[in-house]
């Protein structure tokens, strides 16, 4: 399975796949036939991602969709088959059909859309799958681009709790209602992307 859009390919990774990418990248990129960076995963994130395994081994069979919820996607540039990001979904939607998805674009191809780009295909998947309903991610407010792309993909700021005095980092999209899905999310033209 991969999504895509114009400039990138992004693929969940299958068990064996997130182990070769944990292990070393570089191992991983000439695996997969892409670009080899000599970037590697950190060292605190290898161990986070080991025990997650450890955890759950249960869905990370080839016949269960819900490892789609709890492996690393990549981010595939096209044209150079260079890795360009990376997400991941924080487990299952709950009962509401809300998931939580963390980004991280490497600094050479950050403001140049590419969390623009793969926001938007992985809420029409979720939009055309009926997976999830609404999407949060969590951005820091200095972030000006990430910030504009939220913005342009329809995102809002998640209201502030009024037991916390903090201002909320969190911005959240519904996907979809119990209405049919569109083809194509509504986004807001006028705002650049990132």
């Amino acid at each position: 399975m991969k999504l895509e859009s114009k400039r990138i390919e992004i693929i969940p990774l299958t068990l064996h796949e997130m182990r070769i990418f944990i292990k070393s990248r570089s191992d991983y990129e000439k695996h997969a036939n892409l670009k080899v960076t000599g970037e590697e995963v950190p060292e605190f994130y290898k161990e986070e991602v080991k025990e997650m395994i450890k955890q759950d081994p249960e869905f990370w069979t080839s016949k269960n969709k819900e490892y789609l919820f709890h492996t690393m996607w990549l981010m595939i540039l096209k044209d150079t088959r260079t890795i360009v990001g990376q997400f991941l979904f924080n487990g299952h939607p709950n009962e509401h059909g809300e998931v939580e998805i963390f980004f991280m674009v490497e600094k050479p191809y950050r403001r140049k859309g590419i969390a623009y780009e793969a926001m938007l295909e992985i809420m029409k998947w979720g939009c055309k799958t009926k997976l999830f309903k609404k999407v949060f991610i969590e951005a820091d407010l200095q972030n000006k681009a990430a910030m504009a792309s939220l913005r342009k993909l329809g995102f809002k700021q998640q209201p502030v709790d009024e037991e916390e005095e903090i201002t909320p980092t969190k911005y959240y999209k519904t996907i979809y209602t119990d209405e049919p899905c569109m083809d194509d999310l509504e986004v807001d033209p006028i705002h650049d992307q990132e």
